[in-house]
C-alpha cells in the first residue's frame, strides 16, 4: 500500500470539495493508495514519516483580502523541498502553484509557478500526443522553465495559450504540476482525471 498526504483549500477553493474529490481518486486508482487530510500544523510530522507522496492543492495566501498573511515560511519552505530531495514526491495542484514567492527553494524546486487567470471560459487541454479535452475552467497562465522539466500539456482558450501540465525529478524525489481544474465539473472530467492518474502514477513508480 502507498502513502499519500494532502494540504488542501483556501479562501476561493473549499477545503471539503477537494478533500471529497482526492478521497474519490485514490479510492479508485489502479494501485491501493492510501489517502490521509493534513493541516498546515500537522504537515511537519507528516512529512517526517517520509510519505509515497505529498499533494498539495491549496496556495500560499491566508487572507487574500489583504495579502499580508502566508503560512510558507523558512521552515516549511525547508521541510517539503528536503522531503522531495530524500526521496519524496510532490504533485502541486491547480492553486498549489499560486503565489509562493518566486526565490523560495519550494518555487525553484516547481520549476513553474501560476502568473494570473482571466474570466472563467472554455479550455482545451491537449498533451503532445494529441490527445484532449474541453471544460469550462479558470484558464491558468503559467511561467515554466521550459528546458528544465518535462512539458505533458499545453492550454488553450480565446485569451490564449500555456503551459498546463509539467514534470522532473528534483534530487532523489520527483515533481509533477498541474493547473486544471477549478469547477467540480472539471475535477470530474474523465480527460482531467487521467491526466491525474498518470502524474500520480509517475509519482510512485520507483527511479
Amino acid at each position: 500500500m502507498k502513502k499519500m498526504i494532502t494540504l488542501l483549500g483556501d479562501s476561493y477553493h473549499p477545503h471539503d470539495l477537494l478533500a471529497n474529490y482526492f478521497q474519490g481518486i485514490s479510492k479508485h486508482f489502479p494501485q491501493e493508495l492510501k489517502m490521509t487530510d493534513r493541516t498546515i500544523e500537522q504537515l511537519t510530522k507528516a512529512l517526517h514519516e517520509q510519505p509515497d507522496l505529498f499533494l498539495l492543492s491549496k496556495e500560499n495566501r491566508l487572507a487574500p483580502e489583504t495579502n499580508d498573511a502566508f503560512w510558507l515560511n523558512e521552515t516549511y519552505d525547508q521541510l517539503i523541498t528536503e522531503y522531495v530531495a530524500s526521496g519524496g514526491s510532490l504533485i502541486a495542484y491547480h492553486s498549489g502553484l499560486s503565489s509562493y514567492p518566486i526565490h523560495s527553494a519550494f518555487s525553484e524546486m516547481l520549476r513553474g509557478r501560476f502568473l494570473h487567470h482571466p474570466k472563467p471560459t472554455e479550455v482545451t487541454y491537449r498533451e503532445p500526443n494529441g490527445k484532449s479535452y474541453k471544460i469550462w475552467d479558470e484558464h491558468y497562465f503559467t511561467e515554466v522553465a521550459i528546458g528544465e522539466t518535462e512539458v505533458l500539456m499545453h492550454s488553450y482558450s480565446h485569451y490564449g495559450e500555456s503551459i498546463a501540465a509539467w514534470r522532473h525529478l528534483y534530487g532523489k524525489g520527483k515533481v509533477f504540476c498541474m493547473t486544471p481544474a477549478h469547477f467540480s465539473e472539471g475535477l470530474q472530467h474523465e480527460g482531467n482525471q487521467k491526466v491525474l492518474f498518470d502524474g500520480i502514477s509517475w509519482c510512485l513508480e520507483s527511479t
